[in-house]
């Protein structure tokens, strides 16, 4: 059986993002093993995490441009050798900075990678094709979150944190090497000149922007993190200025007067609050809360990725048979229905309730993901495309962190309205009074991404399908 070209595409493509996906989940469940192996605070790994962030949404700015000059097929196999390098070095060294650095190498390459892929993905499918093959590629940020609480609990307690760096690189490489033999060099190449001073102003934004996020999360809001915050503001608008200015620009913003990419960015902003943000709020409503154990607790948050994997594909039938609106409004209403309900899990034997719950709302959650990825995208030319991606995926990065820096927000007001520090002061008996405004934040969100949805024109969407 011959094997057509897109689909080899998209296997390498969802090979990748699964690798991702596994190494990110593992990484965080590691980091008090590694935090111990390599003599630092606990406090101190997020630096880890954050390096990482930052390096793999500056490379996504450039990843266009270097797609077109050099050929995406020439970034996409030189990325993942890099990514499978650096990964190597996270894996034996025994500095703590270094890690860092070789952490946020391993960004960089992972950055280039992912919206490379999936501009050549995009580009060998027809837009009547968009909404299933994005399932596919939705399946692997399912799967991987899945599986990760487990493989990571072996490497911690019976291997090394640095087993995850090792399998990564494996990994890594041998996906490498299959592009080399099975993908084709891309003829789209639209070369332009270079915007330095965006780069190096996007740059300078995008690492004051994380770190603000990351010491918002951990302190509150004091006078440091406000000045912050304006001066993120103030580089927003200097960025948007000169990108405006200029002929050959960074980032095309006009792509945010297209009325679909506008409307997927704002779904994928309150998607990914509602999704991360819930996360972050939901592990310790279970383990401080409840008083489950860590084990217990990623079992049945587990659930919620099977739950999504159930539905994944079905969202594409309602999507080309209704358009967008259909599984877009009934996802995001269940999940907005079902958070609150989470806080009826007041014991630690409710194990039975919490993976019922959390396997319901993985299922409304998987109505989502297919149709938000492809809502960006349907309205680009192919010379486009790539833009696109770029652009929607720093949006995804930035939308993840900052569903978490607000639920940590509200978390710490709740905690000072209820005259505790911090979180290992929480006590089942005031759990609910703690977490109900987080919850309910999540479902306002997630109704607000339905007043959104609601304003999609669905007709137009039908028409390509047929």
């Amino acid at each position: 059986m011959t094997i057509l070209y897109k689909h080899k595409i998209a296997f390498i493509y969802i090979l990748v993002l699964f690798i991702d996906r596994l190494d990110l989940t593992c990484i965080n469940i590691v980091l008090p093993n590694l935090a111990k192996d390599l003599s630092v605070p606990i406090s101190v790994t997020d630096k880890v995490s954050i390096s990482f962030l930052i390096a793999l949404s500056i490379s996504i700015l450039i990843s266009n441009y270097l797609g077109d000059r050099y050929g995406n097929k020439k970034i996409f196999v030189g990325a993942l050798f890099l990514s499978s390098l650096s990964s190597c070095f996270c894996a034996y060294t025994n500095s703590f900075d270094l890690l860092v650095v070789f952490r946020a190498t391993q960004g960089i390459s992972v950055g280039l990678v992912l919206p490379v892929g999936i501009t050549m993905l995009y580009r060998n499918y027809r837009k009547s094709e968009y909404a299933s093959i994005t399932s596919y590629t939705f399946l692997p940020t399912l799967i991987a979150p899945a599986i990760a609480p487990f493989l990571g609990g072996i490497f911690s307690d019976y291997l090394s944190w640095r087993a995850v760096f090792i399998l990564s690189a494996t990994l890594t490489l041998l996906t490498a090497i299959c592009a080399i033999f099975f993908l084709k060099e891309d003829s789209h190449r639209i070369v332009k000149k270079f915007d330095g001073v965006g780069f190096v102003l996007s740059a300078i934004l995008l690492i004051n922007f994380f770190y603000t996020l990351s010491f918002i999360t951990k302190n509150g809001m004091p006078h440091f993190a406000i000045i912050s915050f304006i001066s993120t503001c103030i580089l927003l608008g200097t960025f948007v200025w000169w990108e405006n200015k200029i002929n050959y620009p960074l980032i095309d913003l006009s792509f945010f007067t297209h009325s679909m990419f506008f409307k997927a960015n704002i779904i994928q902003l309150c998607f990914q609050i509602c999704h991360f943000g819930f996360i972050f709020l939901v592990g310790i409503y279970l383990q401080m809360g409840v008083g489950m154990s860590a084990t217990t607790a990623g079992i049945i948050m587990g659930m919620q990725a099977f739950g999504a994997m159930s539905s994944s594909r079905y969202s594409v039938k309602l999507f080309n048979k209704h358009g967008p609106t259909a599984p877009l409004m009934i996802g995001l209403a269940g999940i907005g229905i079902i958070t609150p309900c989470i806080m009826f899990i007041h014991h630690k034997d409710m194990i039975l309730l919490g993976a019922i719950l959390f396997f319901a709302r993985g299922v409304f959650s998987g109505l989502c993901g297919t149709p938000i990825q492809t809502l960006s995208v349907m309205d680009c030319s192919q010379e486009k495309l790539g833009q696109a991606n770029s652009l929607f995926n720093i949006g995804r990065q930035i939308s993840i962190s900052l569903g978490i820096a607000a639920s940590s927000i509200l978390l710490s007001y709740s905690l000072s309205m209820n005259n505790l520090i911090g979180v290992e002061d929480i006590n089942p008996t005031q759990s609910i009074n703690i977490f109900f405004i987080n919850f309910i934040f999540i479902t306002v969100i997630a109704f607000i991404a339905i007043l959104v949805s609601n304003n999609i024109r669905v007709k137009k969407y039908i028409e390509v399908k047929n």
